[in-house]
């Protein structure tokens, strides 16, 4: 099982799919040896170094915070019905009353648009939030599959860092 990365307050509570193989075996989100998130997330500033996906537990120090749409571990999202994605909104909605982010990052278009029901959207800040509060930001997924060069992907992750300042925490 994946936990939430969870604490009040948060910055940016960042949002997949669902916890791939890899990541239901360690116990920890982003954890697939093609997986870019740790990478992206130092890269930008987000966090001071380069963080290991079991190092994931210190992400509130950050002001930073992970969860899923789903919780069920999957080869990969395309295993997820689109009903099953819907159900995990309302636990989303709640997570997100409960710890207040400031921003929603949605690690995948894709994601986004389950969370939504919107047919499109552009990557980056959204005009209007889904729970009425924290900024929804369209992130580039983080997952090696997804086609985006690594600098693509960075440049969203560092707009994220530009309209949310993170907490500057020493490592």
């Amino acid at each position: 099982m994946v936990r939430d990365i969870l604490a009040p307050g948060l910055d940016i509570l960042f949002v997949g799919f669902n916890p791939g193989v890899r990541s239901g075996a360690t116990g920890h989100n982003y954890a697939g040896p093609g997986n870019q998130f740790w990478r992206l997330l130092a890269a930008a500033g987000l966090t001071p170094r380069l963080l290991t996906p079991e190092e994931d537990g210190r992400l509130p120090e950050f002001g930073l915070g992970s969860t899923n749409l789903v919780a069920r571990v999957t080869p990969g999202a395309a295993d997820l019905s689109r009903a099953e994605l819907r159900a995990g909104v309302p636990r989303l909605a709640e997570l997100v009353r409960a710890f207040g982010p400031r921003a929603i990052a949605y690690t995948g278009k894709g994601v986004y648009l389950a969370a939504s029901g919107k047919a499109e959207a552009p990557w980056g800040p959204q005009p209007d939030s889904l729970f009425g509060g924290p900024l929804d930001v369209v992130l580039p997924s983080p997952s090696g599959l997804a086609r985006l060069p690594f600098e693509e992907k960075l440049r969203w992750y560092r707009t994220l860092r530009a309209v949310v300042p993170a907490r500057s925490v020493p490592d």
